[in-house]
């Protein structure tokens, strides 16, 4: 069985091209449902990375935010229909007793920092595609009743859930988030799902997202009022982020652990002198594992969380060609002022 494959060949240009769909043993066949574009896909689209980088990736098929629903099963794991979230990530296994990567065996830290992991849409081809053959381990499955276009999210929510575990903080820590972009957003919707009585703030710079941020102290960094924070977490990334983790490093309590999620392709100035004397502890975070996607599959069944999604989905475009593939880029890239996605389908 022959499809097509939408891929990035130079910077704002996608071509079609012939996938071949052949079902493995212990493969599943999935018919991709709804899928999402991430900042990361808009960078490779755009060129917006070091060109020696972007030599070696073109031409890259995008997307690793997607849903679908399992069309046959060689595995035996699944039944035809399930709904499926479709993990991005994956790990060879015969690689991960190696010397490198056995910090990776680390609870908090997980296999998909293993060296030789892949990523779909970065260091593999995504999902942009309406049939996709998995192995049984990279999906996991989610309740019916979750409307597929909330599920497309899954992906950033397992990022979110990835940071929150690396954190050892107590329920009566006061924790901040920083930044009021589409992942800071997820992030406070799993902090608030998980850790309902933590007192939690948020600083960004536009009051009209800062707006959805509800139930928690939702301030412009103008606003801040002297509090200091036990774990702070940064979501800004680009060229503010240096601004928003350094003010971090000021406003952190003794000890405190400082979260870093936001990427930016600049080398960020840091203040170590009072990263030292304070004795704080900076960890990154930008790769979920199966276990964070099993949770979310979970966080997603809350009506409360699905909620919070729902004004995220700005517009749902049907896939019909490659004119529609370029129309939701545009969308996509043009909205600055709106916390959500225009999500793609077949």
């Amino acid at each position: 069985m022959f499809q097509l494959l939408y891929k990035v060949t130079s910077p704002g240009v996608i071509e079609e091209f012939v996938d071949t769909v052949d079902l493995e043993e212990n493969k599943v066949l999935v018919k991709v449902d709804y899928m999402a574009i991430c900042k990361a896909d808009i960078r490779y689209y755009l060129g917006l990375r070091d060109p020696a980088i972007l030599n070696q990736k073109y031409p890259l098929a995008p997307i690793h935010e997607a849903v679908g629903h399992v069309v046959k099963d060689n595995s035996g794991k699944y039944k035809i229909g399930d709904k499926v979230i479709l993990i991005p990530n994956s790990v060879d296994e015969k690689y991960l007793k190696d010397f490198e990567n056995k910090r990776c065996e680390r609870e908090d830290l997980g296999n998909n920092y293993a060296i030789h992991s892949t990523f779909r849409s970065s260091s593999s081809d995504g999902f942009l595609k309406q049939f996709y053959v998995a192995e049984s381990n990279l999906l996991v499955k989610y309740d019916d009743k979750i409307p597929a276009k909330l599920a497309v999210f899954s992906e950033l929510l397992s990022v979110a859930v990835a940071g929150l575990r690396r954190i050892d903080f107590k329920e009566t820590d006061h924790v901040a988030i920083f930044g009021d972009g589409i992942l800071a957003y997820i992030t406070y919707i799993v902090f608030r799902h998980d850790h309902p009585n933590t007192k939690l703030t948020v600083y960004g710079i536009d009051k009209n997202k800062l707006a959805m941020f509800e139930g928690v102290e939702a301030r412009t960094y103008e606003e801040y009022n002297g509090e200091k924070y036990d774990t702070m977490i940064e979501i800004v990334g680009g060229k503010y982020s240096a601004d928003a983790i350094n003010k971090m490093i000021d406003w952190a309590t003794v000890g405190a652990d400082l979260i870093l999620m936001g990427v930016s392709e600049e080398k960020v100035p840091l203040n170590t002198r009072l990263v030292l004397e304070k004795g704080l502890s900076l960890k990154g975070v930008t790769r979920s594992d199966n276990k964070d996607f099993e949770h979310v599959a979970k966080i997603l069944e809350d009506e409360e969380v699905q909620k919070k999604i729902l004004p995220m989905v700005l517009s749902e475009i049907k896939i019909n060609s490659v004119n529609d593939i370029y129309e939701a880029y545009k969308k996509d890239i043009e909205n600055k002022t709106i916390i959500g996605k225009n999500i793609m389908k077949w």
